[in-house]
């Protein structure tokens, strides 16, 4: 038999950070990692979605210089570039690390520096079954999938 745990109680005291707490989530179902034929995963919408739109608030991990990650691993193709001394990259969670390079994207990742988050929002109008796509704003170290 397991002991309950004692009850705790909590005046004046907030559970949650507020940075935290403001971190949107996206839309239960309206996105979806796919395998993209040439491209390896792929996110893609479920449902139409409007320019303009907030996509995802993709919370991040963010890294200090010595914890960079190594190029000589997959994982050092996700840290996007974080203007936040004593940081220098940061590690997104969420779908946000996993949409595709194009030279003609749909969609845009904008820092949340105060929020700590990236953010994706919507270029133009995106289909369902359409890939979510950003320019990485850098030449590709791969050949670009058309």
């Amino acid at each position: 038999m397991y002991e309950r745990a004692p009850v705790h109680s909590f005046s004046k005291v907030s559970l949650v950070p507020a940075k935290i707490a403001k971190i949107v989530l996206p839309e239960a179902g309206l996105l979806q990692l796919v395998d993209m034929k040439g491209k390896g995963r792929g996110v893609v919408a479920t449902r139409a979605i409007k320019k303009g739109k907030l996509i995802e608030k993709a919370p991040i991990i963010k890294l200090k210089k010595a914890d960079r990650l190594s190029r000589e691993t997959v994982l050092s193709h996700y840290p996007f570039e974080w203007p936040a001394k004593p940081y220098v990259q940061a590690f997104p969670l969420g779908f946000a690390g996993l949409l595709n390079h194009s030279d003609k994207p749909n969609c845009k990742i904008e820092r949340d520096m105060e929020g700590e988050t990236l953010d994706i929002y919507a270029l133009r109008d995106i289909e369902p079954g359409e890939e979510l796509c950003w320019n990485y704003g850098i030449d590709p170290w791969f050949e670009v999938a058309k």
